[in-house]
């Protein structure tokens, strides 16, 4: 009998821990993306600049700006996450691409007793990989394969203010 009681306290004990650390490897998000350390370009300048229209009605965002270089043939940049956002890769002028982030408006967010009214709301999406606010991560395409690559250091430039009048008025 006492065989049995320890028997079973062993099995609870074990699965348990196993429970326990299937847990604790689901919170590190950066676990499931491996990060390359020789990507088949040159990361040679990143800068982050926030700006602000002259109208309410315009937003405000933040663009950031990585400059690229020695990009080998075959090589597709697609996407730059950065503080919890993610936007297309867009090339700009030679070897220049720029991630824009528009703030999002206050939305329309269904408060109500009834959870059916409340099952309108979109859920937020969630972040693929934990970044401190001078990082972000680049997604490229290379020989058909996605890879990842961490950049760090990233400096922001003085914020951007638009003026409030339409420079085309004629004036």
């Amino acid at each position: 009998m006492k065989r049995l009681k320890l028997a079973t306290g062993a099995l609870g004990l074990f699965i348990i821990t196993v429970l326990f650390l299937n847990c604790n490897s689901s919170k590190n998000t950066n676990s499931a993306y491996s990060f390359s350390q020789n990507p088949p370009f040159t990361m040679v300048e990143a800068y982050s600049q926030k700006w602000m229209a002259g109208v309410k009605e315009g937003g405000s965002g933040t663009n950031i700006y990585l400059k690229i270089e020695n990009i080998e043939i075959g090589t597709s940049i697609n996407e730059i996450y950065f503080r919890n956002k993610s936007a297309k890769a867009n090339p700009s002028t030679d070897n220049l691409y720029v991630g824009y982030y528009k703030n999002e408006e206050n939305s329309d967010v269904i408060m109500d007793s009834d959870p059916n009214k409340e099952a309108k709301n979109t859920p937020p999406k969630s972040f693929p990989f934990k970044l401190e606010e001078n990082e972000a991560v680049i997604s490229y395409l290379f020989k058909g394969m996605d890879y990842y690559f961490k950049v760090s250091n990233i400096t922001e430039k003085e914020i951007l203010a638009y003026p409030m009048g339409n420079p085309n008025n004629g004036n």
